[in-house]
C-alpha cells in the first residue's frame, strides 16, 4: 500500500480527477485557508493565505517535512483553493447573468460578461496545468518535481481564486 502511495505521486497531480485518500486525509488543516481567504479585505489580505494550509499542515503531520509529505500537504491546499475558487466562480457566473440579463434590454451586444468569464476560465484551466507539468518536469528524476508541481499548482489556483473573488470589486 505505501509503495503504491509512493508511486501515485508520480504521476503530475493535474492528472487525477478526484483527490487522493491521502489528500483528502489532510483536509482538516485546510480549514485555516478558508478562513483566511474568506478573511481577506483585499487582494494583499488574500495573498498572504497561500501556503498558509500547506504549512500548518506539514508541522503537524509527522510525515509533514519528507518530499511525499510535503508534496501531499501542498495538494491539500491546492484542493482547498480550488473548493473556493469553484464557489466564487459560480457566484460571479450568477452575478453576471443578472448583469447580462440587464443589459441586454438595452445593449444586447454588450450582454456577455457570463460567457466571457466561463471562456476564461475554460482557457485558464489548461494553461495551469500545462504551466505545472512544466514546474514539474523541470526537475527531472528529482525528487523536487513532486513538490514543485504540487506548489505550482497551489499557487495557481490560489491565484485565480483571488482574481475571481476580488472580480467582483468591478461590478459594485
Amino acid at each position: 500500500m505505501i509503495r503504491l502511495l509512493g508511486l501515485s505521486c508520480l504521476v503530475p497531480f493535474a492528472a487525477f480527477a478526484e483527490p487522493q485518500p491521502a489528500v483528502l486525509a489532510l483536509m482538516p488543516h485546510m480549514d485555516v485557508t478558508a478562513a483566511c481567504f474568506d478573511g481577506a479585505e483585499d487582494r494583499a489580505e488574500a495573498t498572504a493565505c497561500i501556503g498558509l494550509g500547506s504549512s500548518i499542515c506539514m508541522e503537524a503531520d509527522p510525515n509533514g517535512y519528507t518530499t511525499l509529505g510535503m508534496a501531499f500537504c501542498a495538494h491539500a491546499e491546492a484542493e482547498a483553493w480550488d473548493r473556493l475558487l469553484n464557489r466564487d466562480y459560480a457566484e460571479m457566473i450568477a452575478a453576471f447573468q443578472r448583469i447580462d440579463a440587464d443589459t441586454a434590454k438595452l445593449f444586447p451586444e454588450f450582454a456577455n460578461r457570463e460567457d466571457s468569464l466561463r471562456d476564461a476560465q475554460r482557457a485558464w484551466i489548461p494553461a495551469r496545468d500545462a504551466d505545472c507539468t512544466l514546474a514539474y518536469a523541470i526537475w527531472g528524476e528529482g525528487s523536487m518535481r513532486q513538490i514543485e508541481g504540487a506548489q505550482c499548482r497551489m499557487r495557481k489556483t490560489a491565484e485565480r481564486a483571488i482574481y475571481l473573488r476580488f472580480l467582483e470589486d468591478h461590478i459594485r
